[in-house]
Order: structure tokens, then C-alpha cells, then sequence
């Protein structure tokens, strides 16, 4: 490429999406939708399983139990899968280290059949016990889902097309919410007779993908950097890219290896006293928490019990409750387009303050439901305005900016800590969640407002701006006046800056690399970057 700015012909060859490669993705995604159903599949028959734990508790010892014990065990029912998926999200890299992340996802699974399994056979076996079994190891292969399947595409995607498929993974999430909801309809499953097929319907999901999994191929990276073995990462890559030569591929793979050499891999709890890593460190631990206590998961998990509290039953709670997943799914694809567009800063905090002007308002309307008939209207409609922004803003930040904040060295890490603590907040949110409604009443969503205006103001003066940056223009901007404080260029940031047309990261957008002189320039303050990244260490 004299000049470098000839056009890599394969790099052209290989620029679409193959049939090969949808389908791959399609098939490893399958682990998502199916999870983040069962997540949300409870909503719907909340009071029939609620029932049924009551009449088990009867048979067994001719007690029924008491109003509050009902509420609280749904309460941790709910909220159990964050327990599971934590373990997950925790374990995850070790499995994948181990057998690849193809075969974990097939672990993930099989793991997800049996959790489900469990479930919708809880009224076979008269246990109401076996739901929080199940509702256990179904968090398991979600945070096992949720850390493997989107790395296991990533990795396989060329730079220009990784923001597509990040965006395919939270539309596939929101999909899930509206279709639980939709299938809880009455009418439907969500009736005495068939509300354990509504808890079932994941294993149809999950049987597909165990059928079709094994003809999808193991991640390239896997088998030349664990593996040591070209061929069949050669065969590997020949089939995702749908071309027979593939060596620009395995030349950035062996790139991307040397580049991990000279970086010392940082550890889940080496993340926390490591100094360069404190700022991200609590920025993804604030984003983690703040996602299930903005208010949103109130909206979306016990909509059907808020909605009839302020006077909206029947078909009208109903259709509500799948109006906020429909209105889920629109926000997450309208974010596609956002987020080429505007900051990731400044979507975050928009849409942050948006969730908590919204929940302030929704408190209100509950407040005075009483005085005006049509405020159980307007009720309505900002739940669907929360999950707007939330979709919107929030949700797909989070996804996106934690593989900006962290360099490659200590993304892993990052990401374990950041899922932990959305784990956590999901746990404690749920759990808790039924006991401030009956202490607090109307007025718990003024809880969450406040939270949301605390995590603007933090987000104002701690968050940076990522979109179009580095990890060393990061560095340089958050950490000034701070010794040894510098990041380390991530392996992408690495092989991208020697291709004539680059990738914004997570934005697909296209632009033309620098020139010569330019690419000189970034390529020495990159190398101070790795150069005081590794003398901190």
C-alpha cells in the first residue's frame, strides 16, 4: 500500500454481511432473547403464581400463607435470577478461557433448558420451590449468555460492522421484554391453565440454538491464540467471511498478540488497586447500580400490580404493560441512531434526567389518582415516557461505553465489575422494590428521581466523553495533573490505525484515516501511552 492509501481489495471483498455471518449471529444471540424472556415473563401471571404459592403452602400444612410473606417471596422471586447471573457474569471469561466461547455459550444453553425446565414444571411437581430454583440457574446462563455471546461475535466482526452487532444484542433484549409481555395476555398464556407454558416458552429458543450451535464456528481468536492452531482458524474465518483469503485476518489476530504481550492482563480484583483504573472503575460501578434503580425496572417488571393500583385494570392494564415493551423496543432501535449521532455523555445524562423527571411526575399522578379521573391516563403515559428514555439513553450507554472506558488490558476486568453491580442493583431493586411500595406507597418513585438527579450531577463533572477518542486522549483529558496515570491503547485502536478506512468504535460510522504524518503522530503518543501504562505497573 504505497503511501497507505491504497485500498485493502480483501478488506473491500470482506465489507458486507455475509449470509454466514448473520446466521452465525443470529443462532449465538439466540442465548440472549431466550434469558432475557424468562427475566421478564413473570409480570403477567404475578397473581396466579402468587395463588399458587398460596394453595401449595395450604396443601402442605393447612395454613395459608400471610398477605406480606406472598408478597415478599415473589419479591425475591423476581429477583433471584440477579443472584445467578452475577455468579455468571463473574465466571464467564474463566469457562471461555478454558473451552472457547462456543462451547460455553452451548453450556449456557443447557444450563438455560434446565432452569426453565424447572420452572414450568413447578405445578407438576407441587413445589412452588422449584421456581427459585429454576429462576436461579436461569440467572446463571443469563450472565453467562450476556458475557460470551456478544464477545463471541465481536470477535469475529470487522471494525465497521461491531456497531451493528452490539445494537443487535439490546434490541434482541428489548424484543424479549414485548414478546413476555405479549404472550401474557389472558387470552393467550397468561391464564390459570397455561401461565407454566408462558414460563416454558425459552426452552424453543434455547432447543434451536442447541441444534444449530455446533454447525456455527469456534471463535477464531480461540483457536490461534489459545490454541495455536491456523488451520482451522483459517477454515474458521474462511466461513464468516465468506472469501477464501482470509490473511489480513490471521496478520491482526497475530497483531492483536503481540500487542497483548507487551500489557499486563489486569485482574477482576487487581482492578481495584490499580490507581490509572480508579475514575473508570467508578464510573462503570455508578452506571451498573443506576440501571435497575432508575426507576425503570418498577415500569417494567411490576407494571401489571402499579397500573391496577391507580384504578387501570382489565384489557387496559394489559395493553399498558405491552405498551411499555413495545415502546422499550422503538427507543432501542431509535438509539441505533443516536448514538452515531450525538455523545455518549450527552445521551446518557438526557436521558437519565428524562427517567427521573418522569418518575417524579408518575409519583404525582399516584399521589392524587383520587382527584381526577383522567390522571390513571396520564399514568400511563409517562410509564411509557420512562421506558423511552430508558431505552433511549441509559440501557444503551451502558452496553456501549464500557468497551471505551477500559483499556484491552483491563476490559475483562472492567466489564465483570460493571455486570456485577447491574446484577446487584437488579437483586436488591427487585427484592426491595414490593416493601417500598407498601411502606412508601405513592411517593417510592420520588426514591428513584432522586437517584436520577444524583447520577446527572455525577455523570456532569465525573463521566467523560468517549465517542471518537482514545484511551490515551482519555487519559490525557481526566487524569491531568495525576502521576503514572495513562491509558493503554486497546488492540482494536492498534490494528484499526494501520487500515485506510476506519471504524469508530461501537458508532459504525466510517471515516478516512489521517494522514501520514498525522498517523505518525498518534502512533507516538500511543507508544508513551503502553510506555507509562507499563512503568505504573
Amino acid at each position: 500500500m504505497p503511501g497507505g492509501n491504497a485500498e485493502n481489495p480483501s478488506q473491500k471483498e470482506q465489507g458486507g454481511w455475509t449470509m454466514r455471518m448473520i446466521c452465525i449471529t443470529c443462532v449465538a444471540y439466540l442465548i440472549i432473547p431466550a434469558m432475557s424472556y424468562s427475566i421478564a415473563c413473570l409480570n403477567a401471571p404475578s397473581q396466579l403464581i402468587k395463588d399458587f404459592m398460596n394453595e401449595t403452602e395450604l396443601e402442605r400444612t393447612g395454613e395459608p400463607l400471610s398477605a406480606s410473606k406472598v408478597e415478599s417471596l415473589y419479591g425475591l422471586l423476581v429477583a433471584v435470577i440477579g443472584i445467578g447471573a452475577a455468579i455468571g457474569s463473574l465466571t464467564a471469561d474463566s469457562i471461555a478461557e478454558h473451552i472457547g466461547r462456543k462451547y460455553a455459550i452451548y453450556m449456557s444453553a443447557v444450563t438455560g433448558c434446565i432452569g426453565t425446565l424447572l420452572m414450568a414444571l413447578c405445578t407438576v411437581g407441587k413445589s412452588y420451590e422449584m421456581l427459585f430454583v429454576g429462576r436461579t440457574i436461569n440467572g446463571l446462563a443469563l450472565g453467562w449468555g450476556l458475557s460470551l455471546a456478544p464477545p463471541y461475535i465481536m470477535e469475529m466482526c470487522l471494525s465497521h460492522q461491531k456497531g451493528a452487532a452490539a445494537m443487535a444484542n439490546i434490541v434482541s433484549q428489548s424484543t424479549a421484554f414485548f414478546t413476555a409481555q405479549l404472550f401474557g395476555y389472558e387470552e393467550l398464556l397468561g391464564n390459570s391453565d397455561y401461565w407454566p407454558y408462558l414460563i416454558g416458552f425459552p426452552v424453543v429458543l434455547l432447543g434451536l440454538q442447541l441444534v444449530l450451535l455446533p454447525f456455527c464456528p469456534q471463535n477464531p481468536r480461540y483457536l490461534l491464540i489459545k490454541k495455536n492452531d491456523e488451520a482451522r482458524a483459517i477454515k474458521a474465518l474462511q466461513i464468516i467471511r465468506g472469501v477464501s483469503d482470509v490473511k489480513d485476518d490471521i496478520k491482526q489476530i497475530r497483531q492483536e498478540i503481540n500487542d497483548s504481550s507487551t500489557l499486563a492482563q489486569i485482574s477482576f480484583f487487581k482492578l481495584f488497586v490499580t490507581p490509572s483504573m480508579r475514575r473508570p472503575l467508578i464510573i462503570a460501578i455508578a452506571m451498573g447500580l443506576q440501571q435497575n434503580w432508575c426507576g425503570m425496572n418498577g415500569i417494567l417488571f411490576f407494571s401489571d400490580t402499579l397500573f391496577k393500583e391507580v384504578g387501570v385494570t382489565g384489557r387496559s392494564s394489559r395493553y399498558a404493560t405491552s405498551g411499555t415493551g413495545g415502546i422499550f423496543v422503538l427507543g432501542c432501535i431509535g438509539a441505533v441512531f443516536l448514538g452515531t449521532r450525538f455523545g455518549r455523555k450527552t445521551i446518557f445524562i438526557v436521558g437519565t434526567a428524562a427517567i427521573g423527571i418522569f418518575s417524579a411526575v408518575f409519583s404525582l399522578t399516584m399521589i392524587f389518582q383520587d382527584e381526577a379521573e383522567s390522571l390513571k391516563y396520564v399514568n400511563i403515559v409517562v410509564a411509557l415516557l420512562i421506558m423511552a428514555s430508558y431505552a433511549l439513553g441509559p440501557v444503551c450507554v451502558f452496553w456501549v461505553i464500557l468497551g471505551e472506558l477500559f483499556p484491552h488490558s483491563a476490559r475483562g476486568a472492567g466489564f465483570g465489575v460493571a455486570i456485577l453491580c447491574a446484577f446487584i442493583g437488579f437483586f436488591t431493586h427487585c427484592y426491595a422494590l414490593p416493601a417500598m411500595n407498601e411502606s412508601l406507597s405513592s411517593y417510592t418513585f420520588l426514591v428513584f428521581a432522586g437517584i436520577d438527579a444524583g447520577m446527572v450531577v455525577f455523570c456532569i463533572f465525573l463521566m467523560p466523553e468517549t465517542k471518537g477518542k482514545s484511551f490515551a486522549d482519555m487519559a490525557q483529558s481526566w487524569t491531568k495533573g495525576e502521576e503514572n496515570v495513562v491509558y493503554a491503547p486497546s488492540a482494536t485502536s492498534i490494528t484499526n490505525s494501520s487500515s485506510d478506512i476506519v471504524t469508530e468504535p461501537h458508532s459504525g460510522t466510517a471515516k478516512f484515516s489521517p494522514s501520514n504524518q498525522e498517523r505518525e503522530r498518534d502512533d507516538s503518543i500511543n507508544n508513551d501511552a503502553t510506555k507509562s501504562w507499563t512503568e505504573s505497573q
